[in-house]
């Protein structure tokens, strides 16, 4: 049976008119009403003001306006400010199966400027409640497991941590009276990527900007390229090699990812390149170090600001690092090499669940899921 197919405007109302919204400025870190915006995160902070809840009964979906960002939310919030929408259903409907079939839709993309306007324009196929109640509890479950396993990888990158604390105490600190120096002073070279805009093709060698550099991970699936003479030029000033540690140094200021492969890449000005001496240092001890939170504070508090921050050379090879015995940094690097294969397999298992849910989605909003 084909399924009804009604315009976003007949399927959802915009209620987030008459809410007070909450700036980030007045969000708390801990409250009794949580704060959901536009950002990523589900709750992005708090309130105590109960004036502010918001009036429309969940469960409803929030959309971010500038971001794109779309939640389901079933349970009592304040608005955020700037860009934060609420969508309440205007027929008898599964909220939840109207939360996918928004995060099914193909939103272009408009940098930072208003995005609801093509949600405007959009339609969302109705299957009979019985159905959209079955599709939404089939991606819910795979939905779960791929949560389940993004928390696996996480859970091993706090393991390092907490075993990088443990076998080496904090680096400002510094409990256990291991030599200190500077960046500068156990780095063969510390850089940052081209100074001019370089001349990208459709394929070749990959370019790498701050958004390319996670914690832990160098993100290659999402870049520009350059081809073999454009390569050849710019790695006279910056030539990224595997157990070189990349920093974001514009935009999300201090992320820290080690080269794990042996792929040619280059990089663009927004990131920063540490080559670590590694007759003085191993370099995932120094990729953790950078990553401990009290580095990561000291990178923040560096960057200069004018429209937009910015880390540069100087306070990167001026971060303090404390450098405790090799052997001891290589017993380090061992347990670093043994989860890390583990952060790879269960990467995998996260790739196989994610190609999973995309092929669901896509059968379930085209009718193609069978009936019970």
């Amino acid at each position: 049976m084909k399924w009804a197919t009604l315009s976003f405007l007949d399927v959802f109302k915009d209620g987030s008119g008459g809410n007070i919204k909450t700036p980030k400025s007045e969000f708390l870190e801990n409250g009794e009403i949580p704060v959901v915006d536009q950002g990523k995160s589900l709750v992005a902070g708090y309130v105590n003001d109960r004036s502010r809840v918001c009036k429309s009964q969940p469960p409803v979906i929030v959309f971010g306006d500038h971001t794109r960002a779309i939640k389901y939310v079933d349970f009592e919030f304040a608005m955020g400010a700037d860009g934060t929408k609420v969508l309440v259903p205007r027929l008898e409907s599964d909220t939840k199966y109207l939360y996918y079939a928004l995060r099914a839709l193909n939103i272009p993309s408009a940098g930072y400027s208003r995005h609801f306007k093509f949600l405007k324009e959009t339609e969302i196929p109705l299957p009979p409640l019985t159905q959209q109640k079955r599709i939404a509890s089939i991606l819910d479950a795979a939905d779960a497991l791929r949560a389940k396993r993004r928390e696996a990888v996480a859970q091993l990158d706090v393991l390092l941590q907490s075993t990088f604390l443990t076998l080496f105490g904090d680096p400002v600190e510094n409990p256990m009276g291991w030599n200190v120096g500077r960046v500068g002073n156990i780095a063969c070279k510390v850089t940052d990527g081209d100074h001019h805009t370089p001349e990208r093709t459709d394929s070749g060698i990959k370019l790498l900007s701050a958004r390319n550099v996670r914690n832990g991970l160098v993100e290659l699936e999402n870049t520009d390229f350059v081809g073999r003479a454009e390569f050849a030029r710019m790695i006279r000033r910056c030539h990224p090699e595997k157990g070189d540690i990349l920093i974001s140094c514009s935009g999300s200021i201090g992320r820290v990812a080690r080269i794990t492969f042996d792929e040619p890449v280059v990089l663009v000005r927004s990131v920063a390149l540490v080559k670590p001496n590694r007759n003085l240092v191993e370099p995932s001890f120094i990729e953790y170090l950078l990553r401990t939170e009290r580095l990561r504070l000291i990178m923040l508090r560096s960057a200069k600001s004018s429209s937009q921050a910015n880390l540069f050379q100087k306070p990167i090879k001026n971060l303090p690092v404390t450098i405790p015995p090799l052997d001891l940094q290589q017993r380090f690097a061992t347990i670093v090499e043994s989860i890390e294969q583990q952060k790879a397999r269960q990467r995998a298992h996260l790739a196989e669940l994610d190609a999973l849910f995309a092929s669901l989605q896509n059968r379930a909003f085209n009718g193609e899921l069978q009936t019970a």
